[in-house]
């Protein structure tokens, strides 16, 4: 199969744009673009995600056994931009408001919201992990639109009245 051709048909199912957090066991923070989350279960509270087997993010939750999930808005293209490029991690933290979860793993405190969650598995799947966890914490943080990546771009949902708490 064309790995063109699959990418371009898989570009007209738009997903939502989060930031997975982790760190690694010297406690370094690792951060990545994710745009593969969703939720899987109620009972228990599950989502996932997928993470390419090269990523250091990937490495730092196999570490941990923990990460965090932050919903992006539409407001936060540049910080998706940021955390999908590779290079030093330490540089993708600075300037960036930040809370503290449960488990010890940050969260970007202006994101839509949050979620903490420990690995329940992962499977591996090609040349990426599927990722299952166990949501252990969550909140809403501010209102707002999320941010959507559709045909290969980010979108906006203007037609969609913003959220009101």
């Amino acid at each position: 199969m064309d790995a063109k051709i699959f990418r371009d048909t898989l570009a007209q199912f738009a997903t939502g744009i989060t930031i997975v957090i982790s760190q690694n066991i010297d406690r370094h923070l690792h951060g990545m673009t994710v745009n593969s989350f969703t939720s899987v279960s109620l009972h228990p509270p599950l989502v996932l995600f997928c993470a390419d087997n090269r990523s250091d993010t990937f490495r730092a939750i196999e570490d941990s056994g923990h990460f965090t999930v932050s919903i992006l808005s539409e407001e936060q293209e540049a910080l998706s931009q940021r955390f999908a490029l590779r290079g030093p991690q330490e540089a993708l933290f600075q300037s960036l408001t930040l809370g503290e979860s449960v488990s010890g793993i940050p969260y970007l405190a202006d994101s839509l919201a949050f979620l903490d969650c420990t690995v329940d598995r992962i499977v591996p799947a090609g040349d990426h992990h599927l990722v299952l966890g166990r949501v252990d914490a969550l909140n809403r943080l501010v209102p707002g639109r999320p941010l959507v990546y559709y045909q290969s771009q980010y979108q906006r949902l203007d037609a969609i009245p913003e959220p009101q708490d």
